[in-house]
Order: C-alpha cells, then structure tokens, then sequence
C-alpha cells in the first residue's frame, strides 16, 4: 500500500483484507465516541474536506486467495466503526437506490467473493460477521465478550441515528464518507510498525499506562534485539492476552493501569516510593539504561517483565474467580487495592498442597481489613509503605511474612484496641456502614453454626444484596428517639443519658433487612420483640430475648451489657491475629 494521503474510498478499493492483530485491544468505542463520529459526519460539509485521521498498516507478506493481507496498527477502532456505520448506511438506501450500486458498495465495504473486509480479534471475528455485519438475529443472549456487548450497543446506535434521516440525507453521507481524507503510512515489518506506533502515540495522545508500556517494551525490542521479528511476536502475543484477561475483569478492579502498579510493586526492584508512583518512568529507565549501555540482557530483562506482567493479570482474574472464604471477605469489605500485590505475589509463590499457605495470608489481611480499618479507622493509606516494601522483598518465606503481618496489627490495632473500639457507647456512629454489617453478618454465622438449632450459614451474596427492601441495615433494638417510642416520657432527663451511654452501644444493635427495619419505626423493644425478633429468620435477632432483665421482663442496660459482651467475646476470638 502506498504511503500518502487518499480517500476512504481509495483505502477501500481493491483486494485488501484488513486484520486487527492479535497484540490489540478489542472493540472499546463508547456512546461518546460513536457520537462524535456521526456528529462529525453530519456537520462535515460536502464541498470541503475532511480529515479522518492517521492510520498505521503493517504490511504481511503472504497473500490469500488473491486477497492483499493488512493488520491495522493504529485506528482499528475508527474503522471498524466505520464498516459497521456503512454496512447499517446501506441496508438504509437499499430501500431507495440501485441493487446493483448497493452490491457494488457492499463489494468494497463489507465483503468481496466471500471474504469480509475487516477480520477483528479472533474471540469476536465470528460474532462480528454474523450478528453485526450479518442478518442473523440479535440479542442479549448471544453476546460472550464485553467487547461483543460494545459491538452490539454501537450497532444499535448507528442504526437508531441512521434511522431519523431522509434518503437524501443517507445518500449524503455515502458521497461525504467515501470522499473523506485519511492519510495511510505503511510499513513491511512488525519492527518498523512498532517504531512508527512508539514515537506517534507516547507523544501527547490520551493512552493508558498498559498501552504505552506495549508500545515501549516493543520499540525497546526493535532496538535491543539481535533477532527483533520473533521477539516482537512474542510481546505482541502476551500483550494480546493481558488485553483479553482484562476485558473478563475489568469491571471488578480499579482499571488496568493499577494492576501495572501492583506488579511493579510486587516484582520489580525499587529503592523509593516515587518509583512505584511513576512506574511506567521507573520502568523506562531501567531499560533505556540497559540498551543505551548496549547490555545483552536488555532482551532478557524485556522478555521477563512482559511474562511475569501477563502471569499477574492471570492471577488477578484467578483472585477474582477464587473460593476462598478469606479471600471473598476481603472482597466484601472492600479494601483488597492496598494488598493486591502481596496477594498475587503470595499466590504465586505458594507451592503448598491447597495454597495453605496463601490462605493464612489472606486470613490475616482479612483481619487487617476489619480491625485495623474497619474498627479502628485508620487512614487508608496506614503502613502502606511497610507493606510494599515486604511485599517486595517477600521470597517465599510465608512464616516470616506471617510474622510481620501479625506485628503489623500489634502496632495498628492491638487486642486492647480492638476490644476498646468495639466497646465504644457511639459504636453505631463511629463505625461505617458496611463494617457494621460485615460484623454483624459474621456474628449471624457464628450464632448459626454453634447454638441450636444449627442452620446453614448466610452466604456472601445474601450479604452483599443490595436490593432495595432486601439488603441489610442496623436496627437499635431500644429505637433511636426512644421519646417517640415511649421508651421513658418524653422530655425525660434518662433519654440524654440512654443516648449517651448505650443507645448506640453494638449491644442494642442487630442486623435488620431493609424492608423489616422500616416497619418497626420506633416502636418499643416488647412490640418488636413478640411481632418480628422472636420469628426472624435471623439469629442475631432471635437470641435477644435471652438478655431481658429477669427481673422486669424488660430490655435495659444490663440486657445491652451483656449482650456487648458476648459479641466481643466473639470477635476477639474470630478475628484473633495469633490464630492464624
């Protein structure tokens, strides 16, 4: 293909088969883009020209069947789009043109003898031809990949804007498209295309981190290697499969660019916090310094890194997918960011039967999660350092490195700590939402499995509905304006001191569903108590009969007292860091 300036129209004629390699990410356009694409084409006037943008072709070699074979480099997402747009185009004027212009259209567009013009990544090739280019019907069941879901959501929009316009209209923006600019360049070898790609997008454009380290380590290569074409393909293979693994996960993690910051905390050798900060610079110096110097093992440290970075986003997704209790309460808490890369870093390392090992390991960060920034509210970035820097140096060695978490929560949060902030009269207030649930759904389990009768335990996704009737919520077993509930008269001097001393004390509170917690109001502790407590599904609430005053009958101090006790009797046993 000649360098230059042409058409689109020109781009599109011939025999050309345009391919999206491997080692690129899948379909990504979002409403947004596809919005600026038809607004641009809309508001693009027919006697003046418009420019549609660089594209990057490497040129393969081998021929098939006649057809000219071309990977796209850099534009795949414009001009998929932009088939999907002109495939949705001309089923539009087949209604008011010519068959045989339409075909003729078709031909250079969409497909030519058979053969469609543009092959995506194999894991949507199929879908792409047969729901999005094809007639086959289209619906939610048969969509695999989130990137098939972008492809379905962009088909459904061109063809819902394409839609509004006249047949004057659509015939318009077939003559602007096929006369639009789109300056090409060319290049015979993956070496000269990842050279061109490096210099043209680290310059300015809005990539991510995982894209410009793709792009570096593979310009890197060009210029490291003795032997560039086979190392390139290599980098651009794992690449591929980092990009594949993420899309399976990249809803349940904090973008891809912090599991490049995981890693490099993890497995690189760093001396200062401003290097794992500023890791894609971190790593560029290391490697500009081993080419310029002309090191041999510039190829080997390049080959590591891009290996070692495809295995941890394997683990990361393997986290995500893993059973282990320990490991889903992490989840449930919601601070597994900070211990990402001590726990890939451990799962890796363990060579134990099971992962036992892995397992006291995220046992205890689970009791980190909870004591120390549950319970004790300790800022979020608390001993961050210290965590890296063992991170870092972790070797295998899984009794040292249970030792130092151990210590870790001696210094943050101590048994005389934890007892003392569970004990707190304004537990209710001190304490956030979803640590106030998490404690209260482990007490349920523990409740569950101990007294009789013995009842399965409450799942993690009965937990962490969110439902709005269904998911749980704190109920004061004495209610919150125990005036209003007729608790003591009102304007009584007791209500300051039950709201002072044990309104809000984690004795007169339970876990409640939504929906049961709103019917209750502020009605006293008897009504509750005979109407809904003593026939919950829930043990938390059952159990609370048990701790009347004998005496009165009545639900007091005493009543809270004891049952505070019992609770923290549970917790600083079940979250006992010297157990592990």
């Amino acid at each position: 293909m000649e360098n230059g300036q042409k058409t689109i129209r020109g781009l599109f004629d011939g025999s050309k088969i345009f391919n999206i390699p491997k080692y690129q990410r899948a379909y990504a356009w979002e409403k947004e883009h596809l919005e600026d694409f038809v607004d641009d084409i809309e508001n693009q006037k027919l006697d003046k020209d418009y420019f549609f943008g660089t594209i990057l072709f490497q040129e393969k070699k081998e021929m098939s069947d006649d057809f000219e074979n071309i990977d796209i480099v850099d534009g795949q997402q414009r001009i998929t789009t932009l088939i999907i747009f002109m495939k949705l185009l001309l089923d539009q004027l087949r209604e008011n043109g010519k068959e045989s212009e339409i075909r003729r259209l078709e031909d250079r567009y969409i497909c030519l003898y058979g053969e469609h013009k543009l092959r995506v990544l194999q894991d949507d090739n199929d879908f792409f031809k047969s729901y999005i280019l094809g007639d086959s019907p289209l619906s939610n069941g048969n969509v695999r990949t989130p990137s098939q879901e972008r492809l379905r959501k962009a088909k459904n929009y061109l063809r819902q804007r394409l839609e509004n316009y006249k047949p004057e209209k659509l015939r318009e923006f077939k003559d602007k498209i096929e006369r639009t600019k789109v300056l090409t360049y060319s290049v015979e070898d993956a070496a000269e295309a990842t050279l061109i790609f490096e210099t043209t997008n680290d310059r300015g454009k809005s990539l991510t981190n995982l894209e410009k380290t793709k792009s570096f380590l593979m310009y890197k290569t060009y210029l490291a290697s003795g032997n560039p074409e086979d190392h390139l393909d290599t980098i651009q293979s794992r690449f591929g499969e980092i990009y594949r693994d993420y899309e399976t996960i990249k809803n349940r993690v904090d973008g891809e660019d912090s599991i490049l910051q995981y890693h490099f905390i993890a497995f690189e050798k760093w001396n200062h916090r401003s290097e794992y900060q500023d890791y894609v610079q971190a790593l560029k110096n290391k490697v500009n310094k081993l080419v310029n110097d002309n090191r041999p093992e510039a190829w080997d440290f390049i080959d590591r890194y891009s290996r070692e970075l495809m295995e941890s986003f394997v683990i990361i997704k393997e986290l995500l997918l893993n059973s282990e209790p320990h490991l889903r309460d992490i989840f449930a808490l919601n601070r597994e960011a900070m211990f990402y890369p001590l726990l890939v870093k451990a799962y890796k390392l363990d060579e134990s039967d099971g992962r036992q090992n892995f397992k006291r390991v995220a046992q205890l960060i689970e009791i980190i999660c909870f004591r120390v920034f549950g319970i004790r509210r300790r800022r979020s970035i608390t001993g961050r350092e210290y965590l890296s820097r063992r991170t870092r140096d972790f070797n295998g060695n899984f009794e040292e490195l249970i030792n130092q978490l151990e210590q870790f929560v001696d210094w943050y949060c101590n048994n005389d700590e934890f007892g003392r902030y569970l004990s707190s009269p304004d537990f209710h207030n001190e304490v956030n939402r979803n640590d106030k649930n998490y404690l209260f759904w482990k007490y349920e389990n523990h409740l569950r499995q101990t007294e009789q009768p013995i009842f399965p335990e409450m799942s993690q996704e009965e937990f962490a509905n969110r439902g709005p009737r269904t998911k749980f919520s704190i109920e004061h077993i004495i209610p919150q304006n125990p005036g209003e509930s007729k608790v003591v008269e009102k304007g009584s001097t007791i209500i300051a001191e039950i709201e002072e001393n044990f309104l809000h004390d984690i004795g007169n509170l339970t876990i409640d569903p939504k929906s049961a917690n709103s019917s209750k109001l502020n009605r006293p502790f008897e009504y509750k108590d005979q109407n809904y407590f003593r026939k919950a599904p829930l043990k938390t609430q059952n159990e609370l009969s048990d701790f009347l005053n004998q005496e009165t009958g009545q639900w007091d101090q005493d009543s809270i007292d004891q049952r505070k006790e019992k609770i923290l009797e549970f917790a600083l046993d079940y979250w006992d860091h010297k157990k592990v």
